[in-house]
């Protein structure tokens, strides 16, 4: 059976593995922008894919793989994954209409990359499900509180 290491001082487990490479999910987009703004400058030499993120970052940050953007992005930013995939949209989809890449595949990496799709109406549906489902709650809610209120009401006239 694997043990964990433990300080001899201390019954606590030691951390495993290394330290994050990015500190804040801010650090890592402000990183990303520059990485686009590097490939807008350079005339659409690369595509915006995080293995040249990877490649750009060992160049003018630190040494990083492919997995560390990828757990970066899903597991300790979560919040900063969709402003992650706008930029790499904007770029992607300026340097197509440029004709800097091909048109087929910048269409194929917006929908697998970035989450774009042929039939907008789909978001569309879900955001007005959403917006009635929040509109149902705060009925609801105003319900609940105007039937306390009748409550209180009644329970002051019969006293």
């Amino acid at each position: 059976m694997l043990k964990l290491k433990t300080q001899k001082n201390r019954g606590d487990t030691m951390p495993r593995g290394q330290p994050r490479k990015f500190n804040s999910g801010t650090k890592l987009i402000a990183l990303f922008r520059e990485f686009c703004d590097d490939i807008i400058e350079n005339d659409f030499a690369r595509v915006p894919n995080q293995t040249n993120f990877c490649r750009w970052l060992a160049d003018n940050y630190c040494e990083c793989d492919r997995k560390t953007i990828y757990n970066a992005l899903n597991k300790y930013f979560p919040t900063i994954k969709s402003e992650f995939e706008q930029i790499q949209s904007d770029v992607i989809a300026e340097g197509g209409m440029l004709g800097k890449y091909q048109s087929t595949m910048s269409i194929f990496a917006l929908k697998n990359w970035c989450r774009w799709s042929d039939n907008p109406r789909a978001e569309d549906t879900s955001q007005q499900a959403d917006d009635n489902f929040i509109a149902a709650l705060e009925n609801a809610a105003k319900k609940v509180w105007e039937d306390r209120a009748d409550r209180s009401k009644q329970d002051v006239r019969d006293k």
